[in-house]
């Protein structure tokens, strides 16, 4: 049975809004992204690796996370 699901415009558009959150929370010069980023890891390694996008190595439960930190990314401190 193949697992892999294909990803919709909707959650396009939503992954994409998250890595505009993303940066924004960056942004702000009070927050600690080291333990942002570190809580992120925490939250995505407990959930399953399984099923991910069709064609690609993206996991469905870790992308919204994924899309979020790439948003930090972004941003020079």
């Amino acid at each position: 049975m193949n697992d892999e699901k294909v990803i919709t415009p909707f959650e396009i558009g939503v992954l994409a809004a998250l890595t505009v959150i993303g940066k924004a929370i960056a942004m702000n010069p009070h927050l600690d992204l080291e333990s942002l980023k570190k809580d992120a890891q925490a939250v995505m390694s407990a959930m399953p690796d399984h099923p991910k996008w069709q064609g690609g190595e993206k996991r469905i439960h870790q992308a919204p996370i994924e899309s979020l930190l790439a948003g930090t990314e972004k941003v020079l401190r």
